[in-house]
Formats: C-alpha cells, structure tokens, sequence
C-alpha cells in the first residue's frame, strides 16, 4: 500500500521531494506515518521487525543458539517461509518509512542520522527480546546477537535503500560481510 501510495515519487532519491496537504489526502497510509510522526513510526516498525526476527529465529535464522527439531514437518516449513517473507515485508516497510524520514529531515538515506535511529531501535529491542531467554549462556547469546545483526542486514531488499543499508552495515558491525 505504501508503494502504492508513493509510486509518483522516485525512492532512489529525497531531493526535491515534498508531500504537500493536497497530495497526502489521497495517501492514508503516509498521512497516518506522518500524523504519528515519521521518527516515532520509524522506530516502531524497527521494533516490530525485531521482535519478529527474534520471535521467529528458528525458522528465519539458520539456528543461531536455538536449534531446529532434526526431523522437519511440513508445518515447520510452512513457519519458515512464512516468517522469512513477514520479515522481509516489515524490512520493505522499514525502507519505505526510512524514506519518508529522510524527506521529511531533509537528508539523503545514506545520512547517518536515519541508520542511527535504526540502529539503536533495533539493538534495544534484541536486549529487550533477549530478557525472555534467560537461559542462554553469553556465548550463545553473543552469536545469537551477531546472527540477528546479520539476518537483520540482509532483510534490507530493496534497491533504493542500498545507501541506507550500506550505513547501517557499518555501525551494528556486519559491514565486514560487505
């Protein structure tokens, strides 16, 4: 809906690019992102997104500290596709939201200042999720931790947030993966 709703502006770019009153009547979804904000949106569909990659890691991460069953039913392949493709829908959103923060801070997506509030939504969150798993011993949590980093990375699909993502690579650290 979002793509929809922006598809007569070029996402590869924030130059030049007002949303005034007129053209946002016939975009709900976008009048909606701004009316809550565009930073406090954007920070919520981080959070979102994590929970859901934390939530769902064993069907989107390969094990990452929590193991598979060894015999896989068809349910359990059902999960994974699902939650892989829930994942790169939220990580879309996340995109379309970071480009809305940066037309309305006037500011490109490879500025730092849109991978900054990424970054530290996203990092507060896996804290967050990770008080559920006490259980996990710092060396599990640690790969655990550096696993949803990189699952999280990769979810960025979009081509016009290449910039963003390359930002964002660099400060959670998974940039050596580049």
């Amino acid at each position: 809906m979002l793509l929809t709703e922006l598809s007569g502006h070029d996402l590869y770019s924030t130059s030049n690019v007002v949303l005034d009153p007129t053209a946002l009547r016939d975009m709900p979804t976008v009048r909606l992102i701004k009316s809550h904000g565009v930073r406090s949106t954007l920070k919520f569909a981080v959070e979102q997104m994590t929970k859901c990659l934390v939530r769902h890691s064993r069907w989107v991460m390969d094990s990452g500290g929590i193991e598979l069953a060894t015999n896989k039913s068809t349910s359990d392949e059902s999960c994974c596709l699902e939650s892989r493709v829930c994942l790169d829908n939220l990580a879309s959103v996340v995109c379309i939201i970071a480009w809305l923060f940066c037309v309305e801070e006037t500011c490109e997506l490879k500025d730092p200042s849109v991978a900054f509030v990424i970054k530290d939504s996203f990092l507060v969150e896996v804290e967050r999720s990770l008080e559920d798993l006490p259980q996990m011993n710092k060396q599990i949590r640690t790969m655990f931790i550096r696993k949803c980093k990189m699952y999280f990375f990769m979810s960025f699909v979009e081509g016009f947030s290449i910039p963003l993502k390359l930002t964002l690579a660099k400060m959670i650290g998974v940039d050596s993966f580049l």
